[in-house]
């Protein structure tokens, strides 16, 4: 059973799940992917303590159904398989069972799940409160997002049979890669469309996959001290952001992914003038081209400098300071759809203001404010705590989610990205506590 164990952490596994969702994306079978993913997490959760080996088909699932937009009423059709999955829950919890402790981490989502269950108090009705979009959202962003901190914190944990920040890495490069691949094959379906009209191509989930590259984009840097070809995961990653066509992509990818070149000249001292050839080479020949390359992204950036572009955000910004003034302590609650008229959300989604500190005044008032500051205070202690390469590739993969979550929901969605945010400062400190600092 150990073998069977390994196996599921393995390198090789972690190539054939990436392989199968790269199947999946090439045939459309997304939704029917969504089930075989599905039963191979709940097949990994059966067989294993280890919970790090579910992470990368999880990650997997997430991105590929990103392209399963508007699909609440077909995902409803899978409420059976639940049934099953719960009995695997339960007989994984029971078989390897952990004990529960509380780290650092524990207080900033404490803090955090105080406001947003309190959010809304005094103003918000009983049906807003209590509607299923809200219960999941104010679980799923508390107290929910809390127990399954408990959980993650006591099932990962540093051991001898694999280094656990080179394999959380690997994991997250390649779900980059894996990202990236969905981009290109979609311009690789379109190229008739490309050849005929060359551009940015237009697709519903350009936003969501360009909040996946960020979360992913330091990784491949991170790994490319020791194997010197991933950089060009990282390269390839960046370009892919600007390929999507989503403008916090373009804006923030862009800082992110200098903050990652920073990073890599100052602390990677092996590979650092082969690190400037490439990044000199790479800027020489991007000058050259550079109106090729801002003729293909021009669309994008018409779309940052469009007013009717923006207005619908800047709306929502407007109603997020109105919302605030009619309940300052608390604010309006996530189950408030009172902003709908500016911007109608799809079908078990909230009401979106696409801008965390516009979110926070909006729907949890000056609670909201002190536990997000709270929550900051304690990732900032803990990130400070030990200085390493590893620690900093998080900490940007986080500082790339929260500027994502400037111009979209971003950390306001449970699953993957709050989840993901928090499952890094657990490893953060794992590591911290065993003296793990490369």
């Amino acid at each position: 059973m150990q073998k069977v164990r390994d196996f599921l952490i393995s390198k090789y596994f972690l190539i054939a799940v990436v392989l199968l969702a790269c199947a999946i994306t090439i045939s459309g079978m997304e939704y029917a992917g969504v089930i075989i993913f599905a039963v191979l997490i709940l097949a990994i959760l059966a067989l294993t303590d280890d919970l790090l080996a579910t992470t990368l088909p999880f990650l997997l699932l997430c991105t590929f159904s990103l392209k399963c937009f508007d699909s609440f009423d077909r995902f409803v059709k899978y409420v059976p398989i639940a049934i099953p999955a719960v009995a695997v829950f339960v007989f994984h919890f029971v078989k390897y069972k952990k004990h529960f402790t509380i780290g650092k981490s524990f207080w900033g989502i404490l803090a955090t799940s105080i406001a947003v269950t309190l959010g809304g108090f005094g103003k918000i009705t009983a049906a807003e409160y209590f509607s299923l979009t809200a219960i999941y959202y104010t679980i799923g962003l508390g107290f929910g997002m809390l127990g399954i901190y408990m959980v993650i914190n006591a099932y990962f944990e540093v051991n001898e049979r694999y280094s656990l920040r080179e394999r959380f890495s690997q994991i997250m490069a390649l779900v980059g890669a894996f990202a990236s691949f969905m981009v290109l094959e979609h311009y690789l379906v379109h190229i008739r469309v490309l050849i005929r009209d060359p551009g940015i191509l237009d697709f519903q989930w350009r936003n969501n996959i360009a909040t996946v590259l960020m979360l992913s984009l330091p990784f491949p840097f991170y790994l490319s001290q020791r194997k010197h070809f991933y950089i060009w995961f990282g390269i390839l990653s960046y370009i892919c952001m600007l390929l999507s066509g989503s403008r916090g992509g373009l804006i923030f990818g862009t800082i992110e992914f200098m903050l990652c070149v920073v990073i890599i000249l100052i602390y990677d001292k092996k590979h650092r003038k082969a690190n400037k050839i490439i990044l000199i080479v790479l800027a020489a020949i991007g000058l050259i081209v550079s109106p090729y390359i801002f003729a293909f992204v021009s669309k994008t950036l018409d779309r940052v400098f469009n007013f009717n572009e923006n207005k619908i955000r800047l709306q929502l910004y407007a109603r997020a300071v109105e919302d605030f003034k009619s309940n300052p302590i608390f604010g309006r609650g996530l189950g408030y759809m009172g902003n709908r008229d500016v911007h109608p959300s799809r079908k078990f989604s909230l009401c979106w203001y696409h801008s965390s500190p516009f979110q926070i005044i909006g729907s949890f008032g000056i609670v909201g404010v002190l536990g997000y500051a709270i929550q900051w205070a304690v990732r900032i202690r803990i990130f400070e705590s030990k200085r390493s390469l590893f620690n900093t590739t998080l900490f940007i993969s986080f500082i790339g989610m929260e500027m994502m979550s400037l111009v979209n929901p971003g950390i306001f969605c449970p699953v993957p990205y709050l989840l993901m945010v928090n499952m890094m400062f657990i490893i953060m400190e794992k590591c911290n506590e065993k003296q793990i600092l490369k």
